[in-house]
Protein backbone atom coordinates (compact mmCIF):
# COMPACT_ATOMS: atom_id res chain seq x y z
CA UNK A 1 0.00 0.00 0.00
CA UNK A 2 2.91 2.18 0.80
CA UNK A 3 5.60 3.09 -1.94
CA UNK A 4 9.18 2.46 0.31
CA UNK A 5 11.68 6.08 0.23
CA UNK A 6 14.87 5.04 0.01
CA UNK A 7 17.72 6.84 1.08
CA UNK A 8 18.88 9.91 -0.91
CA UNK A 9 22.09 9.02 -0.50
CA UNK A 10 21.44 6.14 -3.24
CA UNK A 11 24.63 5.22 -4.10
CA UNK A 12 26.39 4.56 -0.57
CA UNK A 13 23.07 2.74 0.85
CA UNK A 14 23.50 0.30 -2.04
CA UNK A 15 27.27 -0.28 -1.67
CA UNK A 16 27.05 -1.11 1.81
CA UNK A 17 24.38 -3.92 1.08
CA UNK A 18 26.89 -5.04 -2.01
CA UNK A 19 29.45 -5.44 0.29
CA UNK A 20 27.75 -7.62 2.26
CA UNK A 21 28.54 -10.61 0.03
CA UNK A 22 31.08 -12.62 -0.93
CA UNK A 23 30.58 -12.37 -4.70
CA UNK A 24 32.68 -15.09 -5.89
CA UNK A 25 30.52 -17.77 -3.76
CA UNK A 26 27.70 -16.24 -5.48
CA UNK A 27 29.20 -16.74 -8.84
CA UNK A 28 30.07 -20.36 -8.08
CA UNK A 29 26.79 -21.47 -6.52
CA UNK A 30 24.96 -19.43 -9.52
CA UNK A 31 26.72 -20.73 -12.66
CA UNK A 32 24.21 -22.75 -13.73
CA UNK A 33 20.79 -20.63 -12.91
CA UNK A 34 22.95 -17.58 -15.14
CA UNK A 35 23.31 -19.97 -17.94
CA UNK A 36 19.72 -21.25 -18.34
CA UNK A 37 18.77 -17.24 -19.09
CA UNK A 38 22.35 -16.55 -21.06
CA UNK A 39 22.80 -14.26 -18.13
CA UNK A 40 26.30 -12.56 -18.00
CA UNK A 41 28.24 -14.18 -14.69
CA UNK A 42 31.14 -11.55 -14.67
CA UNK A 43 32.00 -10.01 -11.25
CA UNK A 44 30.23 -6.90 -12.22
CA UNK A 45 27.09 -8.10 -13.23
CA UNK A 46 26.59 -9.81 -10.22
CA UNK A 47 27.50 -6.45 -8.19
CA UNK A 48 24.54 -5.18 -10.53
CA UNK A 49 22.20 -8.01 -10.42
CA UNK A 50 22.26 -6.90 -5.98
CA UNK A 51 20.49 -3.66 -6.67
CA UNK A 52 18.93 -3.61 -10.14
CA UNK A 53 15.77 -1.56 -10.10
CA UNK A 54 12.52 -3.52 -9.45
CA UNK A 55 11.04 -3.30 -13.21
CA UNK A 56 14.53 -4.52 -14.51
CA UNK A 57 14.24 -7.50 -12.09
CA UNK A 58 10.74 -8.11 -13.20
CA UNK A 59 12.22 -8.50 -16.71
CA UNK A 60 15.10 -11.49 -15.64
CA UNK A 61 11.88 -12.73 -13.80
CA UNK A 62 10.01 -13.60 -16.88
CA UNK A 63 12.87 -14.51 -18.33
CA UNK A 64 13.54 -16.82 -15.89
CA UNK A 65 10.33 -17.89 -15.52
CA UNK A 66 8.96 -18.50 -19.10
CA UNK A 67 12.02 -21.08 -19.29
CA UNK A 68 9.85 -24.38 -18.83
CA UNK A 69 12.74 -26.46 -18.27
CA UNK A 70 13.39 -24.49 -14.67
CA UNK A 71 12.38 -26.60 -11.74
CA UNK A 72 10.72 -24.30 -8.71
CA UNK A 73 13.24 -24.35 -5.75
CA UNK A 74 11.75 -24.46 -2.25
CA UNK A 75 15.80 -25.06 -0.95
CA UNK A 76 16.78 -21.72 0.75
CA UNK A 77 20.04 -23.15 0.78
CA UNK A 78 20.56 -22.93 -3.36
CA UNK A 79 19.10 -19.60 -3.53
CA UNK A 80 21.82 -18.18 -0.83
CA UNK A 81 19.24 -16.59 0.99
CA UNK A 82 19.76 -18.77 3.91
CA UNK A 83 22.99 -18.05 4.40
CA UNK A 84 22.69 -14.47 3.96
CA UNK A 85 19.65 -13.88 6.02
CA UNK A 86 21.08 -12.22 8.47
CA UNK A 87 23.67 -10.31 7.43
CA UNK A 88 20.69 -8.99 5.37
CA UNK A 89 18.22 -8.47 8.27
CA UNK A 90 21.27 -6.42 9.92
CA UNK A 91 21.42 -4.40 6.95
CA UNK A 92 18.03 -3.22 6.95
CA UNK A 93 17.86 -2.94 10.92
CA UNK A 94 21.07 -0.36 10.31
CA UNK A 95 18.79 1.39 7.88
CA UNK A 96 15.78 1.64 9.86
CA UNK A 97 16.12 5.18 10.59
CA UNK A 98 16.42 5.74 6.45
CA UNK A 99 13.81 3.63 5.48
CA UNK A 100 11.33 4.62 8.16
CA UNK A 101 10.68 1.17 9.04
CA UNK A 102 7.31 1.80 11.11
CA UNK A 103 4.33 0.22 9.82
CA UNK A 104 4.04 -2.46 6.63
CA UNK A 105 4.44 -1.32 3.45
CA UNK A 106 1.80 -3.80 2.45
CA UNK A 107 -1.56 -2.96 5.08
CA UNK A 108 -0.34 0.03 7.22
CA UNK A 109 -2.06 -1.89 9.92
CA UNK A 110 0.82 -4.02 11.68
CA UNK A 111 3.77 -2.30 12.87
CA UNK A 112 7.66 -2.99 11.80
CA UNK A 113 10.28 -1.72 13.70
CA UNK A 114 13.74 -2.21 14.82
CA UNK A 115 14.21 -2.44 19.11
CA UNK A 116 16.96 -2.35 21.35
CA UNK A 117 17.55 -5.83 23.32
CA UNK A 118 20.62 -5.00 25.32
CA UNK A 119 21.07 -2.23 27.88
CA UNK A 120 24.00 -3.04 30.06
CA UNK A 121 27.16 -2.48 27.68
CA UNK A 122 28.42 -6.18 27.55
CA UNK A 123 31.82 -6.10 26.59
CA UNK A 124 33.68 -9.06 25.22
CA UNK A 125 37.68 -9.90 25.08
CA UNK A 126 38.15 -12.74 23.46
CA UNK A 127 36.26 -15.15 20.96
CA UNK A 128 35.90 -17.29 23.73
CA UNK A 129 33.49 -14.79 26.10
CA UNK A 130 31.02 -14.50 22.84
CA UNK A 131 30.55 -18.32 23.24
CA UNK A 132 30.29 -18.54 26.55
CA UNK A 133 27.25 -15.66 25.95
CA UNK A 134 25.69 -18.06 24.12
CA UNK A 135 23.70 -15.04 22.38
CA UNK A 136 22.63 -16.31 19.12
CA UNK A 137 22.68 -12.75 17.13
CA UNK A 138 26.56 -12.08 18.44
CA UNK A 139 27.78 -15.44 17.61
CA UNK A 140 26.51 -15.03 13.93
CA UNK A 141 28.80 -12.06 13.70
CA UNK A 142 31.58 -13.84 14.17
CA UNK A 143 31.83 -15.15 10.64
CA UNK A 144 33.76 -18.63 11.06
CA UNK A 145 31.27 -19.51 12.71
CA UNK A 146 27.75 -18.56 11.36
CA UNK A 147 24.20 -19.53 11.87
CA UNK A 148 24.31 -23.57 11.67
CA UNK A 149 26.53 -23.54 14.13
CA UNK A 150 25.88 -20.78 16.33
CA UNK A 151 22.40 -22.63 16.81
CA UNK A 152 24.50 -25.64 18.20
CA UNK A 153 26.77 -23.99 20.41
CA UNK A 154 23.29 -22.86 22.38
CA UNK A 155 21.45 -26.20 21.89
CA UNK A 156 24.49 -28.38 23.29
CA UNK A 157 25.40 -26.05 25.79
CA UNK A 158 29.32 -25.69 24.57
CA UNK A 159 31.69 -23.33 26.43
CA UNK A 160 34.74 -23.98 25.03
CA UNK A 161 36.84 -23.86 21.78
CA UNK A 162 37.91 -27.01 21.75
CA UNK A 163 33.86 -28.84 22.14
CA UNK A 164 33.46 -26.84 18.93
CA UNK A 165 34.91 -29.41 16.84
CA UNK A 166 32.43 -32.13 18.47
CA UNK A 167 29.28 -30.03 17.12
CA UNK A 168 29.38 -30.10 13.47
CA UNK A 169 29.13 -33.46 12.27
CA UNK A 170 32.49 -34.89 11.05
CA UNK A 171 33.97 -31.81 12.89
CA UNK A 172 35.18 -28.00 11.81
CA UNK A 173 38.34 -28.00 9.88
CA UNK A 174 41.76 -27.27 11.40
CA UNK A 175 41.94 -24.14 9.11
CA UNK A 176 38.86 -22.86 10.09
CA UNK A 177 39.19 -23.24 13.59
CA UNK A 178 41.83 -21.43 13.17
CA UNK A 179 40.15 -18.75 11.79
CA UNK A 180 37.28 -18.55 14.81
CA UNK A 181 40.19 -18.31 17.44
CA UNK A 182 41.74 -15.61 15.39
CA UNK A 183 38.95 -13.51 14.78
CA UNK A 184 39.48 -10.14 16.00
CA UNK A 185 36.40 -9.26 18.10
CA UNK A 186 37.21 -5.14 18.34
CA UNK A 187 36.21 -5.01 14.91
CA UNK A 188 33.04 -6.76 15.39
CA UNK A 189 30.04 -4.50 16.04
CA UNK A 190 27.18 -6.17 17.83
CA UNK A 191 24.13 -5.38 18.36
CA UNK A 192 21.80 -4.07 20.80
CA UNK A 193 19.33 -4.71 18.87
CA UNK A 194 16.23 -7.07 17.19
CA UNK A 195 13.87 -6.45 14.68
CA UNK A 196 10.06 -6.68 14.47
CA UNK A 197 9.55 -7.63 10.91
CA UNK A 198 10.10 -10.26 8.06
CA UNK A 199 11.89 -9.41 4.51
CA UNK A 200 8.92 -10.38 1.60
CA UNK A 201 10.70 -11.64 -1.14
CA UNK A 202 8.32 -9.65 -3.79
CA UNK A 203 9.50 -11.86 -6.70
CA UNK A 204 9.75 -15.63 -5.08
CA UNK A 205 13.28 -16.82 -4.56
CA UNK A 206 11.60 -20.42 -5.29
CA UNK A 207 10.86 -19.30 -8.77
CA UNK A 208 14.05 -17.24 -9.89
CA UNK A 209 16.53 -18.19 -7.37
CA UNK A 210 19.05 -15.69 -8.83
CA UNK A 211 16.79 -12.85 -7.35
CA UNK A 212 16.71 -13.79 -3.95
CA UNK A 213 19.34 -11.70 -2.86
CA UNK A 214 18.59 -8.80 -4.68
CA UNK A 215 18.36 -5.63 -2.50
CA UNK A 216 14.75 -4.25 -4.36
CA UNK A 217 12.97 -7.19 -4.31
CA UNK A 218 12.43 -6.99 -0.42
CA UNK A 219 9.27 -5.54 1.11
CA UNK A 220 9.97 -5.00 4.65
CA UNK A 221 6.96 -6.44 6.04
CA UNK A 222 4.48 -7.52 8.67
CA UNK A 223 4.23 -11.43 9.26
CA UNK A 224 0.75 -11.49 8.36
CA UNK A 225 1.10 -9.91 5.18
CA UNK A 226 4.58 -12.20 4.22
CA UNK A 227 3.44 -15.59 5.10
CA UNK A 228 -0.66 -15.68 5.42
CA UNK A 229 -1.82 -13.60 2.51
CA UNK A 230 0.48 -12.94 -0.34
CA UNK A 231 2.41 -16.73 -0.31
CA UNK A 232 0.65 -17.83 -3.55
CA UNK A 233 -0.39 -14.30 -5.15
CA UNK A 234 0.80 -13.51 -8.15
CA UNK A 235 0.95 -10.18 -8.10
CA UNK A 236 4.82 -9.54 -10.18
CA UNK A 237 2.60 -9.13 -12.89
CA UNK A 238 1.39 -6.09 -12.21
CA UNK A 239 4.22 -4.25 -11.04
CA UNK A 240 2.35 -3.92 -7.66
CA UNK A 241 5.63 -3.97 -5.23
CA UNK A 242 6.32 -1.07 -3.03
CA UNK A 243 9.63 -1.62 -4.40
CA UNK A 244 9.21 -0.05 -7.73
CA UNK A 245 9.15 2.93 -9.18
CA UNK A 246 5.56 3.03 -10.70
CA UNK A 247 4.29 1.89 -7.12
CA UNK A 248 1.51 4.02 -6.85
CA UNK A 249 -1.50 2.41 -4.54
CA UNK A 250 -1.51 4.36 -2.09
CA UNK A 251 -2.92 6.84 -4.45
CA UNK A 252 -4.78 5.01 -6.53
CA UNK A 253 -7.26 3.07 -3.45
CA UNK A 254 -9.52 4.89 -1.16
CA UNK A 255 -11.17 4.35 1.82
CA UNK A 256 -15.05 4.76 2.63
CA UNK A 257 -17.83 4.26 4.22
CA UNK A 258 -21.65 4.17 4.91
CA UNK A 259 -24.14 3.47 7.66
CA UNK A 260 -26.35 1.10 7.30
CA UNK A 261 -29.64 2.93 8.26
CA UNK A 262 -31.76 -0.36 8.93
CA UNK A 263 -29.90 -1.41 11.40
CA UNK A 264 -28.59 1.61 13.65
CA UNK A 265 -26.59 4.74 13.31
CA UNK A 266 -23.21 3.47 14.59
CA UNK A 267 -23.50 0.19 12.23
CA UNK A 268 -20.55 1.68 10.03
CA UNK A 269 -19.74 -0.36 6.63
CA UNK A 270 -16.06 0.59 5.38
CA UNK A 271 -15.16 -0.06 1.65
CA UNK A 272 -11.92 -0.25 -0.43
CA UNK A 273 -12.40 1.63 -3.52
CA UNK A 274 -9.68 2.13 -6.37
CA UNK A 275 -8.92 3.04 -9.54
CA UNK A 276 -9.30 1.39 -12.99
CA UNK A 277 -6.39 0.92 -14.39
CA UNK A 278 -5.24 -1.86 -17.89
CA UNK A 279 -1.47 -2.05 -16.39
CA UNK A 280 -2.35 -2.37 -12.87
CA UNK A 281 -4.80 -4.48 -11.00
CA UNK A 282 -5.61 -2.71 -7.70
CA UNK A 283 -8.29 -4.87 -6.94
CA UNK A 284 -5.99 -8.09 -7.13
CA UNK A 285 -3.89 -6.09 -4.59
CA UNK A 286 -6.58 -5.66 -2.22
CA UNK A 287 -7.63 -9.20 -2.36
CA UNK A 288 -4.28 -10.46 -1.92
CA UNK A 289 -3.94 -9.30 1.32
CA UNK A 290 -7.71 -9.42 2.61
CA UNK A 291 -7.33 -6.07 2.68
CA UNK A 292 -10.97 -4.94 3.04
CA UNK A 293 -11.90 -7.57 5.84
CA UNK A 294 -9.08 -6.79 7.75
CA UNK A 295 -9.97 -3.17 7.61
CA UNK A 296 -13.52 -3.91 8.51
CA UNK A 297 -11.99 -5.62 11.87
CA UNK A 298 -10.47 -1.87 12.69
CA UNK A 299 -13.09 0.11 11.64
CA UNK A 300 -14.17 1.44 14.78
CA UNK A 301 -10.91 3.81 14.22
CA UNK A 302 -13.00 5.34 11.28
CA UNK A 303 -15.77 5.24 13.45
CA UNK A 304 -14.66 7.58 16.34
CA UNK A 305 -13.05 10.16 13.80
CA UNK A 306 -16.95 10.62 12.61
CA UNK A 307 -17.85 11.22 16.16
CA UNK A 308 -15.43 13.35 17.20
CA UNK A 309 -15.82 15.30 14.19
CA UNK A 310 -19.89 15.95 14.97
CA UNK A 311 -18.97 16.76 18.12
CA UNK A 312 -16.15 19.25 17.22
CA UNK A 313 -17.36 21.65 14.49
CA UNK A 314 -15.07 24.35 12.53
CA UNK A 315 -16.80 27.05 15.14
CA UNK A 316 -16.12 25.08 18.36
CA UNK A 317 -12.83 24.59 17.08
CA UNK A 318 -11.83 28.01 17.02
CA UNK A 319 -13.68 28.45 19.85
CA UNK A 320 -10.96 26.17 21.91
CA UNK A 321 -8.33 27.67 20.05
CA UNK A 322 -8.89 31.40 21.27
CA UNK A 323 -9.73 29.67 24.96
CA UNK A 324 -6.51 28.14 24.54
CA UNK A 325 -4.36 31.17 22.56
CA UNK A 326 -3.62 28.30 20.15
CA UNK A 327 -4.08 27.68 16.37
CA UNK A 328 -7.19 25.92 15.51
CA UNK A 329 -4.66 23.95 13.17
CA UNK A 330 -3.15 22.89 16.47
CA UNK A 331 -6.36 22.02 18.32
CA UNK A 332 -7.27 19.87 14.96
CA UNK A 333 -4.36 17.66 16.06
CA UNK A 334 -4.87 17.54 19.75
CA UNK A 335 -8.25 16.07 18.86
CA UNK A 336 -8.59 14.06 15.74
CA UNK A 337 -4.55 13.14 15.70
CA UNK A 338 -1.04 14.18 14.50
CA UNK A 339 -0.94 11.34 12.00
CA UNK A 340 -3.70 12.97 9.67
CA UNK A 341 -1.82 16.00 9.65
CA UNK A 342 1.87 15.48 9.71
CA UNK A 343 4.54 12.61 8.63
CA UNK A 344 4.13 10.35 6.74
CA UNK A 345 1.62 7.40 5.97
CA UNK A 346 3.74 4.85 7.14
CA UNK A 347 4.39 6.23 10.38
CA UNK A 348 1.77 4.85 12.70
CA UNK A 349 -0.71 2.04 11.83
CA UNK A 350 -4.10 2.99 9.44
CA UNK A 351 -2.93 6.43 8.94
CA UNK A 352 -4.15 5.78 5.19
CA UNK A 353 -7.67 5.43 5.86
CA UNK A 354 -7.63 7.81 8.78
CA UNK A 355 -6.85 10.34 6.10
CA UNK A 356 -9.23 9.07 3.38
CA UNK A 357 -12.06 8.98 5.73
CA UNK A 358 -11.68 12.73 7.29
CA UNK A 359 -11.28 14.17 3.78
CA UNK A 360 -14.46 12.35 3.21
CA UNK A 361 -16.56 14.04 5.98
CA UNK A 362 -14.91 17.17 5.91
CA UNK A 363 -12.22 17.73 8.39
CA UNK A 364 -9.57 20.35 6.72
CA UNK A 365 -6.23 20.70 6.70
CA UNK A 366 -5.78 16.97 6.24
CA UNK A 367 -2.17 15.98 4.15
CA UNK A 368 -1.97 14.53 0.79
Amino acid sequence: MIKINYPKHRKKFEEDYVAIFDIEKIKKEWEDEFKKIDYDISENSIKKLLVLPFDELLKIYQDFTDNKSIKKNEDDKKTLYGHYQPEIANFFMDYSKELNLKTCYFCNIDFINVFATRFDNVEYKTVLDVIEAKNYDDLILLKGIGPSIANKIIANNINSMEDIEKISGQGIKEENLKKIKNIDISKIDFKSQKNHFTLDHFLPKSKCPILALSLYNFVPSCSSCNTKFKTVQNLEKEHLSPTSSSFSVQDNIKFKFFFDTKVKKDDLNLLITYSKNEDKDYEKYIEAFELENRYKFHQNEALALIKKQEKYSETRIDEIANILKISPHQVKKDIFGEELFNGDIQDKSFTKMKRDVAKNIGIKGVKE
